[in-house]
């Protein structure tokens, strides 16, 4: 049969460490899965039920190398992206850091800088931020299918998919296709891909015990081919993981299920998968980090910058007055062992359930058709207990009112008496405040896809409806006796209260209720004019409605049962030219869109619904070009970008204008340059690098945004030998400021030092059946800052203009600092 160059390239060279299982010899370099070009005979890439096959819905499903140093990489690119990539192996999953969550996974790639690691990397909730976008504004999405928060499409990284489930990831560092499908198709895709089946029957235990008192079984089963039920193979994974954590009195605890069956039913394949999650942690719900006091002393790591930016001394997180949370505890404060304080760990708990299952139906009709069917659904309980960062009800304040029998109300900022029956009496002077907060929802979706193959190309078209329903609640309790606490404003009698609620919501922030329905459409056509070359053009159509029906609405505190609507269509564009079978150059133009959150409801204004039907989603317009070589011991890529967000939303400062509405605001640009470089001197060794400059300037104001490091950088090796691994890597982050520009024309406040951790793992396969290992992290143990929440408080101003600015750094200013240098040791036991 005669094949063209492009096909023989994908089978001969498919496919990378995307088809390394985790008990594979590590002996040598990941091999690419063997396959023969004959009909009926698949590689990797065409392995229905896997994490690459040929009814893929991104371009990150099927990754393909062209030589045994990309293939042999921790991150690396695949010859025919559309835009700049970052695919993380599953020997990079499988051998680094046993506990990372998918957001540290992905650290080592360019643009990527990781927070909230503090309590031990998979110990706390982490964030990824990818060229200066936040969590939220871009997609994340498991198998292909998005998954985010209802409120917004936010994610928390110790939920649904700890690294056992986990096969591998990609970073798209762009919107994709048209048929890249998510919440936030604006500032990239985080794509994580299901373990996979093996043809083999096997498995392995595993035990790694660690610093603060850490210690995760694992337990992996492989059925291999069951010929009795037509091939079918079958996958199950589970974790326990217990630690205390890095900080002070931040125990964690999680335990996880996966499995997944893959079933030939003919020319169809069905994949049934379904993982489920519970985990608790003790973490404040308020602090967002420990104080470091109020040295505002010339010399010292806390003092102003200059008019350019210039760090007269950047924040550091030293010279902390002995008074603060990390005077008095260190860098290690994260919460106490007093019943006295908010702080108190018995008084912070989070609880947190999720699950996600999806049913896949993939269908080959032969002459050239093909459809892909997912049905899917996943929900997420989170019931979190927590101090509110007031230590005590103040004695016989003029805001503490009781109501027969006695209970206790504060709050109250209105003016005279208040209203019968109520009268003031002294509260308990004592007693702790704080809430339980809830948020529960539940998302069901379904995906489709026909493809058509023929001479030309490929034509794509499908659609994507989800449904979400969601409720959300914060109740005040007073946590010293866990009765309700009655810390909210009600109608009392007084003209300033009259909009309030009655008396006996006053324990009640918010009670509310939540949905959406949304669909996309979208067709694009991968057309190849000569071989080598593949031009895909497409379009994609969204719609979204929100509701909201709340008795209590967040910050408005009031009733309302409304929706809004928002629509765009999108265009795309990429280009993918392969002048020889290991070079490749690419192009892309394409459109992302970020839905308004459910904050653009929470305001009482009767402009509301005006305020709505104005509102635009943010959109970005991306201009991306790359090229990608896989040289015999030298791989290399490079990209540039070039990207504007409109309608960026925000609220309204402008004088007269109702503050607490969501509006438009402006413009966002984001620019760099950015590339990644695989070197194997000699057999077994393979160093790489990568570094990117990333700049995210502000249309209004041309200063950085905030959290947006202005550049990253990586590198490290791999050296494999006879079943012996031994690894190093270190991520640098560049300078970032914490805090948007206020507009002050003199200096700019919060700018973080640039920092760096290194990561060593080290294992050895003993008979091929046992496997120790050691891993260090933060090898030198930098305790370095990597994200700041300011306070104005007791802050210095100056008067510029006629205009108040902050001068100088807050008195509760909290700090997070990378996490105390750690071991672990790992045990296997493989069958």
């Amino acid at each position: 049969m005669k094949i063209n160059l492009r096909a023989a390239l994908l089978i001969a060279t498919s496919l990378t460490a995307f088809s390394c299982s985790a008990g594979a010899d590590a002996a040598d370099a990941p091999a690419p899965v063997p396959a023969t070009i004959d009909d009926g005979q698949t590689t990797s890439a065409n392995s229905a039920g896997q994490a690459n096959d040929k009814n893929s819905l991104t371009s990150s499903d099927i990754i393909v190398t062209g030589s045994k140093t990309a293939e042999s990489a921790p991150i690396t690119a695949s010859l025919t992206t559309t835009q700049p990539q970052s695919a993380v192996s599953r020997d990079q999953i499988d051998n680094v850091v046993p506990t990372a969550d998918f957001n540290t996974l992905i650290m080592l790639t360019p643009g990527v800088s990781i927070t909230g690691t503090g309590n031990g990397a998979g110990f706390g909730e982490s964030k990824a931020v990818i060229r200066g976008f936040q969590d939220g504004e871009y997609n994340v999405t498991y198998d292909s299918i998005p998954f985010a928060d209802t409120n917004n499409p936010t994610h928390h990284s110790t939920a649904f998919f700890p690294s056992n489930t986990i096969e591998t990831v990609v970073v798209d560092r762009g919107p994709g296709n048209a048929s890249q499908l998510g919440q936030a198709t604006y500032g990239g895709n985080l794509n994580m891909y299901s373990r996979g089946v093996r043809d083999e029957m096997g498995g392995q235990i595993e035990g790694i015990i660690g610093n603060f008192n850490s210690f995760i079984g694992r337990a992996e089963f492989q059925s291999g081919k069951i010929e009795k039920l037509g091939g079918a193979r079958v996958v199950l994974t589970g974790q326990y993981l217990q630690s205390d954590g890095a900080l002070t009195y931040s125990p964690v605890n999680s335990k996880n299920l996966y499995g997944k069956a893959v079933i030939p039913i003919g020319s169809n394949t069905l994949t049934l998968m379904s993982t489920w999650n519970r985990n608790f942690y003790y973490q404040s719900d308020v602090a967002k980090g420990a104080t470091c006091g109020s040295a505002n002393v010339a010399g010292t790591s806390r003092t102003a910058l200059d008019a350019s930016g210039n760090p007269l001394t950047q924040l550091s997180g030293e010279d902390c007055a002995a008074t603060s949370d990390v005077g008095l505890y260190g860098k290690n404060f994260g919460l106490t062992n007093d019943p006295g304080l908010a702080s108190y760990y018995k008084f912070n708990r989070t609880d947190k359930t999720t699950d996600f299952s999806y049913l896949r139906l993939q269908s080959d009709f032969g002459g050239g058709f093909s459809m892909d069917n997912r049905a899917y659904m996943y929900g997420y309980t989170n019931n979190t207990f927590s101090g509110n960062g007031s230590t005590s009800i103040k004695a016989g304040t003029p805001n503490t009112f009781v109501q027969s029998p006695g209970t206790v109300f504060t709050g109250f900022s209105g003016a005279g008496t208040p209203a019968s029956p109520l009268k003031a009496v002294a509260g308990p002077s004592t007693d702790v405040l704080g809430y339980n907060k809830l948020n529960k929802y539940r998302t069901f979706g379904y995906i489709g896809q026909l493809n058509y193959d023929f001479s030309m190309g490929k034509i794509r078209v499908g659609g994507w409806y989800e449904y979400a329903v969601t409720d959300r609640h914060i109740f005040d309790l007073d946590r010293t006796t866990g009765a309700p606490s009655f810390n909210e404003k009600f109608a009392d009698g007084t003209a300033a209260n009259a909009s309030q609620p009655s008396s006996t919501l006053a324990n009640v922030q918010y009670l509310q209720h939540s949905n959406w329905h949304q669909y996309q459409i979208f067709g694009e056509f991968e057309f190849h004019p000569f071989e080598g070359l593949s031009i895909t053009p497409g379009v994609k159509y969204v719609h979204f409605t929100r509701g909201v029906n709340a008795v209590l609405n967040q910050k408005a505190r009031a009733p309302i049962d409304t929706s809004a609507t928002w629509t765009k269509t999108l265009p795309f564009a990429t280009i993918n030219w392969q002048p020889t079978s290991n070079w490749s150059f690419y192009g892309q133009y394409a459109q992302g869109m970020y839905v308004p959150d459910l904050s653009s409801f929470y305001s009482t204004s009767g402009s509301l619904s005006t305020a709505l039907d104005a509102l635009k989603p943010q959109t970005s317009t991306n201009y991306q070009i790359g090229t990608v070589w896989h040289g015999h011991n030298i791989s290399l890529d490079v990209d540039g970008y070039i990207i504007n967000v409109d309608n960026k939303i925000g609220t309204c400062t402008t004088t007269g204008c109702d503050s607490t509405l969501l509006v438009n605001i402006g413009q966002v640009k984001y620019k760099g340059v950015e590339g990644q470089i695989n070197v194997m001197p000699i057999h077994g060794l393979t160093l790489f690098a990568n570094a990117s400059y990333n700049e995210a300037k502000s249309g209004t104001t041309g200063q950085q945004i905030a959290k947006a490091p202005f550049s990253t950088a990586a590198g490290g090796f791999i050296y494999r030998s006879g079943g012996f691994r031994v690894s190093y890597n270190h991520k640098y982050t560049g300078p970032q400021y914490a805090t948007e520009y206020s507009g002050s024309p003199g200096f700019r406040l919060y700018r973080i030092k640039p920092y760096s951790i290194g990561e060593f793992a080290m294992s050895q396969d003993i008979d091929k059946r046992f496997q120790i290992g050691v891993t260090v992290s933060n090898v030198f143990n930098s305790r370095a800052v990597t994200a700041i929440s300011n306070s104005s408080s007791g802050a210095p101003t100056t008067i510029i203009g006629g205009t108040s600015y902050q001068s100088g750094y807050g008195q509760l200013d909290q700090f997070n600092y990378l996490p105390p240098r750690s071991f672990l040791v790992d045990a296997r036991i493989k069958f």
